[in-house]
């Protein structure tokens, strides 16, 4: 009966989406809670520290309206890069970490978190860790660009080891397949369906021109990917010319400010940016869920699926208990 609300019709394609679609959900994740993490777990140690994180980002949030999708991408790269644990934070000296990594050289935002992590330094010396401040930070952002409010668990503590070479193990391609991206995905516990709702952090934010020009110029063999809505393809093609490594353009076009269905609506329209998205059209079943998040009438079920891929993305190898560090500063040299 709840799937009934998504759809305009009851026609036969329709019903037999949400059939393909309850296949889809049976996959979700069933990543338990990492121990020691929790909610409020700094309501006795450090009252009001969630408050606190948020009041400072909105203050930076109101300063920089680009900086909500730079957080929650730097989360994302964090988590996969070798666990939620605020090693992409991390300095070296000799260009050895997971920062100086290719996939890491557009990420931003570590600034904003150090602002956080000082304001909290100043409350509660040496209790919350910046990877629990990174998990916040991505929260807010979303919740900032008008997507849901969730609660995070925390409890998180620092990593103090920081290789360039799990970046380049761990993180997704932006070209990837369906295929490729589950592998990716199911590498860190991370179900189907986590992967196909996780996608659509690409509602908000941009990508640099080398993210998505070879379907443009260089295509397996062809000019241009096919699969590309011609008008799209033309404003991208005059944005990014041959060799732009500079500019971007929004990922998600219909809506790019907005935590919305924008994105799906964009996939289901070809004139998704990156291969990745534009891949998840190629499944049978993540081409379901795009045809009913775009067919949606309202955001309800999409943010609650949100809610609940971020948290089971949040706990991707947490370091707790003793394990780990908390820091006083987030970005220290290791080397």
């Amino acid at each position: 009966m709840i799937m009934a609300s998504l759809f305009r019709s009851s026609s036969r394609r329709l019903v037999l989406a949400s059939a393909t679609l309850m296949l889809l959900l049976s996959s979700s994740s069933t990543t338990t809670t990492s121990a020691q993490l929790q909610y409020d777990y700094y309501n006795t140690t450090c009252p009001g520290a969630e408050d606190l994180v948020r009041t400072e980002l909105l203050a930076l949030f109101a300063a920089d309206v680009t900086l909500p999708p730079a957080l929650l991408r730097l989360h994302f790269h964090d988590c996969f890069g070798a666990g939620c644990d605020a090693t992409l934070l991390l300095k070296s000296r000799n260009g050895t970490a997971q920062r100086d990594a290719d996939p890491n050289s557009t990420v931003r935002g570590y600034e904003a978190i150090e602002a956080v992590k000082a304001k909290l330094e100043a409350a509660c010396p040496l209790v919350v860790s910046c990877a629990d401040i990174v998990a916040m930070a991505a929260r807010d952002a979303v919740n900032y660009t008008q997507g849901p409010a969730y609660a995070v668990e925390t409890g998180r503590r620092d990593g103090n080891v920081s290789r360039k070479e799990d970046a380049l193990r761990f993180l997704p391609p932006a070209d990837g397949n369906v295929t490729v991206l589950t592998g990716y995905f199911a590498a860190q516990n991370l179900s189907y369906k986590d992967m196909v709702v996780l996608s659509a952090a690409h509602t908000i934010g941009v990508a640099h021109c080398p993210s998505f020009s070879p379907r443009l110029y260089n295509y397996s063999g062809a000019q241009q990917d096919p699969s590309l809505d011609a008008g799209y393809a033309k404003n991208l093609t005059a944005a990014c010319k041959p060799g732009n490594v500079a500019s971007v353009q929004p990922l998600d076009a219909a809506t790019p400010a907005v935590f919305d269905l924008g994105y799906y609506q964009s996939v289901a329209e070809h004139r998704a940016l990156l291969a990745s998205d534009a891949a998840l059209l190629d499944d049978s079943l993540s081409g379901a869920y795009v045809n009913l998040m775009t067919n949606a009438s309202s955001v309800d079920i999409f943010f609650a699926d949100f809610a609940v891929s971020m948290i089971n993305m949040g706990r991707i190898g947490v370091r707790t208990g003793t394990q780990g560090e908390i820091r006083a500063t987030c970005q220290v040299y290791v080397d």
